[in-house]
Parts: structure tokens; sequence; C-alpha cells
């Protein structure tokens, strides 16, 4: 690079005389700072009087690792001087590799003499690496850390620091890529809310009335209540549990319909099990203090919000849900094993052997009927009801699936052991828990009581704050038809769209050589990967014409002014869709529960499709005027980690239609199991506070992460002559995408349910295994970033 600015010192050169750096100042935008310059002259000579503390503690630790120093100082250890340090190219990566020896073997021989020399290789190495991006790319850098040694630190941890301490008491995490793109959504869509004349105003308008909320108090739920208190026998539970049921409220179990697994021109409906309050399983089995304590919290708001809606027993009544909820989630399939659950095919008939103390044609009967809501509001049903659904797992009916067969065969002996009050007050808790937000503020504080206690949530969103995400949920599609003709930049569409070709390209190259794969395998692949369709910022038909679902306009004239009214409308067409879904033909490009407002990407096994919604086309995810490294390592490596979905651990045992099916040889799936295995491995070596991520539970988001990075990387350094400047910026962009902060309590929560791993070990994770990473960054082989032996699969 050329010197640019008014310097006060020569350039440094390298052997050749060609400067190693430009310099704006003492420290310009590409420059290297004056003292840094003074320290790195100093550091050269300092290494001659270093050389024998180099070799002494190199020695203390043993002849193998005397052998890997030598081999990293490709000379004999008396030649280290300052010629040593300067022979370098013009780019300045010789410098950065010898001074990234310099760190490893300093930082890792053992003698304490070495640390001085150590740091200052490290400060260096930071200044050098950081010295030509751009500034809201420097400024979360910390150079305190190698980014040999820990690249989230390097990448995010003046980030981290800074906001560590300034999560808003009503979050329990923050990210600085994701809340930039969510905020500027939010920032662009509330004014268009409270002006608004659809349904998307009305339901913003009506969650903004608090005094009128806050009059109502606990009576939005008196109908509701009423169906529990109604409850005489087996048959009157049985209907009220499928009354809630279509109101999206579920207890005891769950159910859905979708896709078939092995057909793709045809929807099943599946039984699966129940959702339980706390995050996990764990908190109600594990016999450690702290989970003893989430579950007297929990007890304890239970009993609390049971006296707001005027039980006259609150406190035993919370006992009663308590036990039962405990016996539930006792029953509940592992994670691990629940992620792996396709479903089984069987018959009503089955099903009522599996859970014989369960009345399954007295509710699957209700559930299918057109019954009026409890609240006189709109029952969002088709006239006749919904008969195809009652001919699931007859003959000449939809197929009828059951996941998680082992829980429906312990559901029985639960229904069996605990009274019918039980249940009652179970139904009474899911009620109020799932409705608290949108009641009064007694109802909001009990439950950020609550949530204090399981993820550090200190008190309540600010009312605009919570009615703008609650109008986003509940009338999800008005709002996006909005997002997308009033703030979107259509153009974005095209670029992305332009990126996930290349990225296809190069995951299409590197599948004709992938060596554990089969020949016939490998085409099969290849045909999945040719026919996996994407659908970017917007619904599109299969022409690229906008095609906006049925839903968009489904609530007109519909909402009023009470709030939690409005919510049971939206939660009853959100069910009553998916009940007529049964009928019609799959539509492999339907978007199902996210919408263009999405800050996400994702992608459908079933469907063997990516969707990339508008609101991650932005800032500072994807923006015009970044370079093509930070956009191909930021957008760029999640649109290739949707891409390899279609090959993780769950993904790859789907076809080209979306079908389940057994399409690989015996070897080739041998091979895939081998490099997964090790992938797992890796991230089960990650802990915080002494729970260590589950591999196997984060296997298929971890091996997408991988793909994701390789296939962007590769992209990119195809669409251009790239420099090691620009790499390197292309794995700190990816880096910078997971900086976040997030409360102990959070943390703990999400490793224990959350297929994703916490974003510091994604970072790691993926990038330890990744060797371009490690020859941009000059890592020496052995160092935490990377280890000699690396992971592989796509």
């Amino acid at each position: 690079p050329k010197v640019t600015g008014m310097v006060s010192h020569p350039p440094l050169l390298g052997t050749q005389g060609q400067p190693l750096y430009g310099a704006a100042g003492a420290r310009g935008r590409k420059g290297v700072s004056s003292a840094a310059r003074r320290r790195l002259y100093a550091l050269s000579f300092a290494c001659v009087a270093a050389c024998c503390v180099i070799y002494v503690a190199v020695a203390s630790q043993g002849v193998a690792v005397e052998r890997r120093a030598v081999e990293l100082l490709g000379e004999g250890m008396d030649k280290i001087d300052a010629k040593y340090l300067t022979a370098e190219t013009g780019d300045g990566s010789d410098l950065i590799k010898k001074l990234q020896q310099m760190w490893f073997v300093g930082a890792h021989g053992g003698k304490p003499e070495m640390k001085a020399v150590s740091d200052e290789a490290r400060e260096l190495v930071a200044q050098l690496v950081v010295a030509p991006f751009p500034e809201e790319v420097k400024k979360p850098i910390s150079g305190k850390t190698n980014p040999c040694d820990d690249f989230y630190e390097f990448a995010c941890g003046s980030w981290t620091e800074e906001n560590r301490h300034k999560i808003p008491a009503y979050k329990s995490s923050v990210g600085l890529a994701w809340n930039q793109a969510s905020h500027r959504i939010r920032d662009s869509m509330e004014e268009l809310f409270k002006t608004d004349e659809g349904p998307v105003g009305t339901y913003y308008k009506a969650c903004m009335d608090l005094d009128h909320v806050n009059k109502q108090g606990a009576e939005p739920l008196k109908p509701w209540l009423a169906v529990v208190d109604g409850i005489t026998d087996k048959k009157s539970l049985v209907k009220a549990v499928a009354t809630f049921n279509k109101n999206n409220i579920d207890n005891l179990f769950s159910w859905y319909v979708g896709r078939d697994p092995t057909d793709d021109e045809t929807r099943a409906f599946f039984l699966t099990q129940s959702a339980v309050t706390l995050p996990d399983k764990t908190y109600y089995t594990e016999d450690s203090d702290e989970m003893k304590g989430h579950r007297a919290k929990l007890q304890e708001s239970i009993g609390h919000l049971f006296g707001l809606i005027g039980r006259e027993k609150p406190e035993e009544e919370a006992e009663l849900v308590m036990k039962l909820e405990t016996d539930i989630a006792t029953a509940l399939d592992d994670r691990v094993v629940s992620r792996g659950d396709h479903g089984t095919v069987v018959t009503w008939e089955k099903v009522q052997e599996t859970t014989p103390d369960w009345l399954w044609q007295e509710w699957l009967e209700e559930l299918t009927s057109c019954s009026d809501s409890p609240d006189g509001g709109a029952s969002m049903c088709p006239e006749g009801g919904h008969p195809a659904v009652l001919a699931t797992g007859k003959e000449g009916g939809k197929p009828l699936l059951m996941e998680n067969v082992a829980f429906f065969k312990k559901l029985g002996p639960i229904i069996k052991t605990h009274t019918t009050e039980a249940v009652q007050a179970l139904m009474r808790w899911k009620l109020v828990h799932s409705a608290g937000p949108s009641l009064s503020e007694e109802f909001l504080d009990s439950l950020v009581h609550l949530q204090k206690d399981i993820y550090g949530i200190q008190q309540k969103s600010p009312r605009p704050r919570k009615c703008y995400y609650s109008t986003l949920d509940t009338t999800a599609w008005p709002a996006a038809k909005l997002y997308a003709d009033k703030v979107f930049h259509r153009p974005n569409m095209a670029a992305t769209s332009a990126m996930l070709e290349e990225i296809r390209t190069q995951f299409a190259a590197e599948l004709k050589v992938e060596g554990w794969m089969a020949d016939e395998d490998r085409e099969a692949a290849e045909d999945k990967l040719h026919k996996m369709f994407f659908q970017v910022g917007v619904p599109t038909d299969a022409e690229g014409k906008e095609d906006w679902p049925e839903k968009t306009i489904a609530l007109e004239g519909l909402l009023g002014h009470e709030l939690y009214p409005n919510e049971m409308i939206g939660d009853r067409l959100q069910i009553q869709e998916g009940l007529r879904d049964l009928t019609r033909k799959p539509d492999r490009r339907k978007w199902g529960g996210s919408t263009p407002t999405a800050v996400n990407a994702f992608y459908g096994p079933t469907n063997n499709g990516l969707w990339i919604p508008a609101g991650i086309l932005q800032s500072p995810f994807f923006d015009v005027r970044n370079s093509d490294a930070r956009n191909y390592g930021c957008i760029g490596a999640v649109l290739g980690h949707e891409m390899s979905h279609g090959f993780d651990d769950n993904g790859r045992q789907y076809n080209a239609r979306g079908e389940l099916q057994d399409w690989w040889s015996p070897s080739t799936v041998k091979g895939f199991e081998k490099g997964s295995e090790c992938i797992a491995s890796v991230f089960d070596s990650y802990s915080i506070k002494g729970r260590h991520v589950q591999g196997k539970l984060t296997l298929g988001e971890d091996i997408a992460d991988s793909g994701g990075i390789k296939f962007a990387y590769k992209a990119f350094e195809a669409s251009g002559e790239r420099s090691p400047a620009d790499r390197r910026l292309f794995f700190t962009a990816f880096a910078q995408t997971w900086c976040s902060v997030q409360k102990t309590k959070n943390a703990v929560a999400a490793l224990l349910s959350d297929v994703h791993a916490p974003n510091k070990f994604r970072v790691l994770g993926a990038l330890s295994q990744f060797q371009p990473f490690a020859d941009a960054f000059e890592c020496p082989t052995g160092s935490p970033m990377s280890p000699q032996a690396k992971c592989s699969l796509w």
C-alpha cells in the first residue's frame, strides 16, 4: 500500500524497500502508530537478548515442544535478530507470521520471562491486522487477545467489555448485529403502526391504551376460566382441552398439521409432546440448589397469579400445577432424541392403545368442530368444520403421525394419577401464563418477577416496545406487507440472489471432490442442491412474481379495541389456517411461521428451500456501501449456513423433493457420521458455568456454520482478487455477526434448550476448524484457533 497523509516517521520498510503499511498522521486510518513502530524496532532487538530465554523456556517443556519451536522459527535459535523480523513482503503477512510465532512460543513456553515479549508480539499483531479495517469494524475489536488464541474475544472483546453491564433491564441479552437490524426495522415501522388504519394500527392502538387495559384487569379471562370451571367429568375435560387447543393453548400434549415427511404431495396430522413452563426438563428433574430455586420461584409465581384471578386457594392449586408439570417434564423425550424424531405412522386405534386414559375421538371431534369461541369473538372456522381432520389415520384419509411415542406411553399413567382438579389448575395456569402479556400491569409485573428468576430480566419492557413486538406477532403478515411496501430496499434482493447462486456454485464444486461420498450419492446430492429453491425478501411464486398469502388480509375488519380478544382472534386464525392446510396440496414456497420482517434466515428440509426475509437484507448484514469482505463474511455466511442445512445431520435424510428417504449408501453415511461426530466432539468441549454444550443437540447448526463459512469464503475468493487484509476482514465480519452479551441465567437456559451453541462457541468452533482462517491470521499450528487435528465435513 502507498503511504498517505503527513507522517513524522519514515514508513516501515521490508527487505526490498517497499512500504509495509501506509500511515495518516500519528495513527492513520490505514497506518500503524508511531509508538507501535518504536515498539516494533525495540522488539526486534529484544529478541536477540531473549533467544536464550526462549530456548530455556521451550526446553523446560520437553523435547516435543522444543522441536515444535525450532520448526516454527525456521532457523537456529541463535539467529533471531532484526533481520528475522523485517524479512517480510509488502503486505505485512510475513511480519505477522513471525510475530505470531513469537507470541505462540512465548505464551506457551512456560517461562514468565517470555510474557513481555509475547505480549508485545500480540499487541503488534493486533495493530497490524486491524490497521486497514473500517472504523466501525475496528471499534468492537480488542487488542488484548491474540486472534489465534480466542478469535471471538479478539473480534468482539472491546464491544463486549463496553456492553457487558449495559443490557437493558427488560432484556436478557443484546447482540451487536442482530439488534442493530431489529432496531432499524422498529424505528421505521412504529410511525407506520401509529397511522395505519388496518389491523396493524388497530391492534397497536389497543395495546397502547394502557389505561383501558389496566381497567380491564382479569376481566378478559372470565369466559376462558368459565370453560375450566365447567369441567365435571372426563368428557367435559377432554372437550375443554380441545377448546383451548383451538385457541392455541395446549395442555398435556400438543399437535400440528405439517408436510408428510415421506410424500411431498401430502400433508399429515401430527401428535407431539407438550411444552412446559421452564426452559428445559432439567429445571424440573435436577436436584441442585440452582434448579430447586427455580422450581420454588415458579410455584410462588403461579400462586401469585392465581390470586390475581380470584382463586380461593392459590398456593394449594400452585402445588398441584407443579406436581403435574414436573411429571410431564420428566416424561418428555430428551431434546436430542426429539430433534431426530420424524414421526411414526399410526391409527387412532393405536393412539388410544398408547394413551388409553384419554378420550381421543371425543377430543378430535371437538377440535374439528366450529363451536363458538368462549369470548364471543370470530371463530375463524370454515362452515362444516374440518371433516378431513376427522378422517386422518383412517383408510382413505390423510396420514396420522405420532412423535415422541415414549412420551405418550407415559402420558396415560400421568393422567390417571393426577386428579381432574390438578388438570384444571394446569389449564388455568397455561391460560394466565399465555394471556398475561396482554393483560393489566399487575399481571405483567408478576410475569416479569418469574422471568427475572429464569432469564435475569429485571423489569417489564417499555410500553411502545412491548406493543411494537406484540403487533408484529399477532398481525404478522399485514405488518410484513406494510414493511415491504413502505420500507424495504428491494434492490438488495437481486444482489442477495446473485450471492446465493455464487455460493451454490462453490457448494456444487465441493460435492464433486468430497472424498467420503460414493459416486452415486454425490450425483444425488448435486441434484438436491440444484433443485433447492430460494425465496429472497418477500413471498414469490415460481416465476418470481410477488405472492402474498391469504393471511395478509384475513384480519381485515375483525379486530377492535380490546387487546386480549384481538390476541385470541389472531391465534384462532393461525389454528384454523393450519387445520385447513390438511386438505391443501403442500406449497413448497409457503413461508410457514416466518414473515419478511424477520431478522433471520431459514431452510426447510421437507421443502428443500431457503427463505431469506427482507428484515435481514440490511446493514450490518448487507450493505452495498460495504466491501465484499464484509458482505460475504456477514450475509454470505448466513446464506451458506442455510444452504448447508440441506446436508446437515437432519437435512441430509431428505431427498431433493423434501421426502424422508434413505438415499445414501452405507459407506457414505459412515463417512458423514465420522465427520459429524468430530464436529460434535469440538462443541462438547465448550462449557458455561460447568455445563457443557450438547454437541449432538447443536450438531445441525454447527454443521451449517461450518459449511456456511466455507462456501461463503470460497465464493468471496472466486468473485475477485483478494488481499491478505481482505481475507482477515472477511473472518472478522463473520465473527462480529455474533458479538453478544447475555445475562448468566439466560446463558444457562439457552445452553440447556437451544439447538444453537452460544454465539462465542459458534465463532470458535467454526473458525478453529477452518484452515483458511489460520492461514489468514498466520496462526501457528497447535495454537487454540488452529489445532493440529481439524474436523471437516462439507
